[in-house]
């Protein structure tokens, strides 16, 4: 049990530093004085932009859904690694995927140390 709740709390940090960095560069995006760019963005960038909010919404329901939460941050992190392969080295990006797989591991370790899971299907005798 402590196992568990050792992996789900690195997960939820890890989640949380990903989280906090990306609201702080949005901020200072939209408020900054950075001159706004005439180029509009392109599908790729809208794409990878979506990718990483749904990451981002993974990590706040990490805190009450620690299982559900790692799984929407996979996914998020698989649509930005389908959207730029070459993301896949670069730790930052990977962030998610880490804390992801620790909120899953941590959900797998508590049901299965609990005996909440059977290993085999229930007989219906």
């Amino acid at each position: 049990m402590r196992t568990a709740s050792l992996l789900r709390w690195a997960g939820r940090l890890i989640g949380s530093g990903y989280f906090l960095f990306f609201m702080f560069m949005l901020l200072g995006h939209v408020f900054g004085d950075e001159p706004v760019s005439e180029r509009s963005l392109s599908q790729v960038e809208v794409g990878m932009f979506v990718a990483i909010g749904i990451s981002q919404v993974g990590v706040l329901l990490c805190w009450w859904k620690p299982l559900f939460g790692g799984s929407v941050m996979l996914i998020g992190w698989a649509g930005l690694i389908c959207l730029d392969w070459s993301l896949i080295w670069n730790l930052f990006f990977a962030l998610p995927a880490i804390a992801g797989i620790l909120l899953i591991v941590a959900a797998w370790r508590e049901r299965f140390s609990r005996g909440r899971v059977a290993l085999e299907p229930a007989s219906l005798e």
